[in-house]
């Protein structure tokens, strides 16, 4: 089953979101926290992020930024604090 308008624009806007948010201060947690991201999305859009990508990067060729929306529709996963936890 293909995704629809709406999911491609959905995931494109959390694209933007990740690499805007990525771009704003670049570090590896952020780099692993997204990568955590696109793997527990459904595989059909999870597939779909690469095609999301090289939009992105053709609008930001053609100059055009305000196409998506980089509000974001979900956070990324809190961080955790530390390897142990003592009772």
């Amino acid at each position: 089953m293909a995704l629809s308008e709406a999911d491609e624009e959905r995931i494109e806007a959390e694209v933007s979101r990740m690499v805007a948010e990525l771009r704003l201060n670049p570090n590896q947690e952020k780099e692993d926290r997204i990568g955590v991201e696109i793997a527990i999305l459904p595989e059909q859009e999870r597939d779909f992020v690469p095609t999301a990508l090289l939009r992105l990067l053709v609008r930001e060729r053609e100059g055009r930024f305000d196409d998506l929306d980089p509000r974001p529709e979900r956070q990324l996963p809190p961080r955790r604090r530390g390897f142990f936890r003592w009772g």
